[in-house]
């Protein structure tokens, strides 16, 4: 059975990007720009990984990451995000269950490495 990603960010290259890197490492990815765009099947899938930003119009971040955790079965939880608060980094990687919060511009590869152990 392959991996499941599931990719959400309004920025149509960076959600490109992230969905040929998933693509390349043998997922099958859905890509949407945000959580309105996810079907009912969708909510009853569990993704090995959801690569999301944080920084989407009338929700705040820590809230957006709760909303998902609620909503979408998932194993591991990668944010990707121009939130450049380091306030607000440091409380998203207080919660459980983010394995890894990366800052626009990010590394490829230190995406590419964690999405290999799942």
């Amino acid at each position: 059975m392959p991996k499941l990603a599931l990719v959400i960010q309004e920025d149509i290259i960076i959600l490109k990007i992230l969905e040929r890197l998933a693509i390349s490492n043998s997922y099958s990815c859905k890509a949407i720009s945000s959580l309105s765009h996810l079907d009912i099947e969708d909510q009853n899938t569990n993704f090995d990984v959801i690569i999301s930003d944080i920084l989407f119009d009338g929700i705040a971040p820590l809230e957006f990451v709760s909303q998902v955790q609620e909503v979408i079965l998932h194993r591991n939880l990668l944010i990707v995000s121009n939130m450049g608060q380091e306030k607000i980094k440091q409380e998203t990687m207080a919660l459980k269950g983010i394995a890894g919060f990366f800052e626009i511009p990010f590394d490829l590869d230190e995406i590419e490495k964690l999405m290999q152990t799942y």
